[in-house]
């Protein structure tokens, strides 16, 4: 009697049931792995910019790179904002055109999940800093960075008061962090189909953030991320941009 070699049903289902189940294991495990990778390359950009800004700082009397006069977080070349038709640098443009940072991609965290604030959105079909570009971002013509720059003066009470020189800065609060913007588009986020829905929501979000000593912090303090302000961002963000950098400063 010949003997067949092969694989019964039972064991074909069993085999399945262990790859589902590794699968099961190493998709999340993969998908923090990233999220991991990406937190880390935003850090390491901060770390970037934050000597970057302390350069800039020494070499204009104390200066921070500001387009004094309207604290738009994000902007950093508008096309209505043009000298004999070259466009203006604003904020943290200077930081490029000045040289003190000759990579714009920097300016993004891998993270983003907003189109506007994606580094490859700005490079087609001109190069990074010109205008004008494919991205459409609230009907302008405008070349947004992937962090919220915010510099607030050490007295500050509300998000109205832009400190202009580094030593105006809030030793105690960041001057920049990953996109503030709604709980969704939080840029760091993780979850894990092995843990609890409590523990995933509890511990969903971060944010890192630069401070003027050139230090980088990662914020997970689920409280921050409960606050209500996350819920009704409006036009004009200033407020919202204070609120969210005190709560990550006093975590």
């Amino acid at each position: 009697m010949t003997r067949k070699n092969g694989f019964t049903l039972i064991e074909l289902l069993v085999v399945i049931a262990i790859i589902a189940l590794l699968l099961s294991i190493i998709i999340p495990a993969l998908g923090r792995a990233k999220e991991i990778t990406r937190r880390t390359i935003c850090a390491a950009q901060f770390k970037q910019i934050g000597t970057a800004m302390k350069m800039y700082s020494d070499a204009f009397d104390g200066s921070l790179p500001t387009d004094h006069g309207e604290m738009h977080a994000y902007v950093v070349y508008r096309d209505n904002m043009r000298v004999n038709g070259k466009l203006t640098p604003m904020r943290w443009a200077y930081l490029y055109e000045l040289n003190y940072i000759e990579t714009p991609e920097i300016f993004y965290c891998p993270g983003n999940r907003l189109g506007w604030a994606i580094y490859e959105n700005y490079t087609k079909p001109t190069p990074w800093g010109t205008l004008p570009q494919d991205i459409n971002a609230g009907g302008n013509q405008w070349v947004r960075i992937g962090y919220t720059y915010f510099p607030l003066d050490r007295t500050a009470r509300s998000g109205l008061n832009e400190a202009t020189k580094y030593a105006q800065l809030n030793p105690n609060l960041p001057y920049a962090a990953d996109l503030i913007q709604s709980r969704t588009n939080i840029s760091h986020q993780r979850r894990s189909g092995r843990e609890s829905n409590a523990f995933q929501e509890s511990n969903r979000y971060s944010l890192n953030a630069l401070y003027s000593d050139g230090h980088v912090a990662n914020c997970n303090d689920p409280d921050v991320f409960r606050h209500s302000v996350w819920d009704n961002f409006v036009y004009p963000y200033n407020d919202q941009y204070y609120t969210v950098l005190r709560l990550i400063g006093s975590q």
